[in-house]
């Protein structure tokens, strides 16, 4: 996800499963201030595709927990703990996986978004929700649970990769249906390589 506001570039999560997809291409940038990674694990945090943002964007400045921060540093990328004024980071639990569950961080950015990498386990959205609503450790039905309980005006879901795109479609218009009986109008899921404008200056 690449949030753009006020001339600032941010983006979230950069993994692997992005870069085996062809699906985010650094070249077409022609900038990028700040990258945001809410874990460790490759779907977030890809070694490869981070060095090649930072091959192009030497300034660039990565953000997230000290774990993750622990081990970009053993493949050389320095990352920071500390987040710029216009994002707050919120440590809550990676929901249950087969293997050791790692350290997440819940971002909120530029006051209007909040990207709670792989959990479920937060109790407010800003205006605008990327929810991760399908995973190995999760279900469509406890995201939306989760996005009627927070009610953000408008939700982008992530965390979709497993579906292929003609359920993935159909899913969303179900997953769209649900929620707007239950007083939540936008829900937008977007194509590969698909941008909108979803910020307000």
């Amino acid at each position: 996800m690449l949030l753009e506001k006020d001339g600032i570039a941010v983006l979230m999560d950069p993994g692997n499963y992005t870069l085996e997809e062809n699906a985010f291409h650094v070249d077409d940038l022609d900038h990028l201030d700040f990258v945001l990674i809410t874990h460790e694990h490759e779907d977030h945090m890809s070694v490869p595709l981070l060095k090649t943002i930072i091959e192009k964007f030497p300034d660039v400045r990565i953000i997230t927990n000290g774990v993750a921060a622990d081990l970009l540093a053993k493949s050389g990328i320095q990352a920071s703990i500390q987040a710029p004024d216009f994002v707050e980071m919120v440590a809550i639990p990676h929901e249950k996986v087969l293997a050791l569950a790692p350290h997440n961080t819940l971002f909120h950015v530029f006051g209007e978004i909040t990207h709670p990498g792989d959990s479920l386990q937060f109790t407010e959205s800003k205006d605008i929700l990327a929810l991760p609503i399908q995973a190995p450790w999760g279900s469509m039905v406890a995201a939306l649970e989760k996005a009627v309980e927070v009610k953000p005006r408008l939700i982008m879901p992530i965390h979709d990769w497993h579906w292929k795109d003609e359920a993935r479609r159909k899913l969303y218009k179900m997953a769209a249906n649900y929620l707007r009986e239950r007083g939540i109008e936008e829900f937008r899921g977007l194509e590969v390589g698909e941008s909108i404008d979803i910020i307000h200056s």
